[in-house]
């Protein structure tokens, strides 16, 4: 999986999206605690932070941070004895065996490609290699290196085998790069286990990629308060809220991760056809969905849409919803939660 920036605090980016949490003054009804049970860790090539409300639930924090350290091992594709290198290292060679976990993930991103016709495509990792956006070495490729890896960033070229459970790139240089997918799949990972664990109270942020888990300390039928992060303001600095419960809302943006050449600045959401970034009027977008895995690679086609063409795809998605912020500090939502987006800064207007 493709190492996200030290500083991001989104599936890409710095956030859209913060939450603001409010410690309970008194004891809650719900039994719960005071002040959270909270870790935060440098993980994922980010900041991951969890918060546990459940008096006594030290434990099973433990244990989410265990899963998530684990499927990072899984995922990284920085990491020379990750099951994706191994992948990409037998590139026009041989199937690979990988985990259960790896296979579910890759199969869920080789169903986003085909539904987006290319717009999503897992094997950009030739192309983010050559970019490296997030890392200390990262540079703007020339065209003729670009040119000479263009081809084997097609999706069309994986070879899954259910039986076997292995995974097969058919072209030599080919480079799978589940970046843009398994971390919201590693955050609904982190949020199941708490789960398991009788959590029904919890906060996981994996730099960004946020599942809430049950209602806010509030109350009972109280949802978390999410401020949206202004993109040209201090970290923090917010242009509105909205209320979540039970959800996933993971955030993309072009404003951080990224890099400077000839003062032109080239973020890291990638137009697979070219192998530069996509061009449009987007600073920002965030998906609410089920799960953050779908969230994920969702906000990716949706980036890449555009925002007319965008919110036209979310609408007509059950369950999922956008929130789109422009250049220009023009706010667009989908229709389901267009009414709930409320505009706290008056440089910023909604627009439907």
């Amino acid at each position: 999986m493709k190492k996200r920036n030290n500083m991001a605090f989104a599936l890409i980016g710095l956030p859209l999206f913060t939450l603001f949490l409010s410690a309970c003054e008194e004891q809650d009804p719900r039994g719960l605690a005071e002040r959270p049970i909270e870790r935060t860790e440098f993980l994922l090539g980010t900041v991951a932070s969890i918060k546990v409300y459940n008096e006594g639930q030290e434990g099973a924090l433990d244990l989410a941070f265990e899963r998530v350290t684990e499927l990072d091992e899984w995922f990284a594709m920085q990491k020379e004895d990750s099951e994706i290198s191994e992948v990409n290292r037998q590139a026009g060679i041989a199937p690979v065996e990988v985990s259960e976990e790896v296979f579910h993930v890759m199969e869920r991103a080789l169903y986003y490609a085909e539904e987006s016709d290319g717009k999503f495509d897992p094997t950009i990792g030739a192309v983010t290699s050559l970019w490296n956006i997030g890392q200390e070495d990262a540079a703007v490729p020339d065209q003729d290196e670009l040119d000479a890896i263009l081809d084997v960033v097609d999706y069309n070229l994986v070879e899954l085998n259910e039986e076997d459970q292995t995974i097969f790139l058919q072209e030599e240089g080919m480079k799978i790069d589940l970046g843009a997918i398994a971390k919201g799949y590693i955050t609904d990972e982190a949020a199941r286990v708490l789960k398991a664990e009788d959590v029904n109270t919890a906060i996981i942020d994996l730099g960004g990629d946020i599942v809430v888990v049950g209602n806010s300390t509030r109350g009972e039928d109280e949802p978390w308060r999410v401020g949206i992060q202004d993109p040209y303001g201090e970290r923090g600095a917010i242009l509105g809220m909205i209320d979540l419960a039970d959800s996933a809302i993971v955030t993309s943006g072009i404003y951080e991760r990224n890099i400077e050449v000839d003062g032109k600045s080239y973020h890291h959401l990638m137009n697979p056809a070219t192998g530069f970034p996509v061009e449009n009027n987007i600073s920002g977008i965030s998906i609410i969905a089920d799960n953050a895995m779908d969230a994920d690679a969702i906000a990716n086609i949706a980036f890449s849409k555009g925002v007319e063409e965008g919110l036209v795809y979310i609408n007509e998605m059950p369950g999922v919803d956008v929130i789109y912020v422009t250049k220009d500090k023009e706010v667009y939502a989908s229709d389901n939660v267009f009414d709930r987006v409320e505009i706290t800064d008056e440089s910023f207007e909604k627009v439907e």
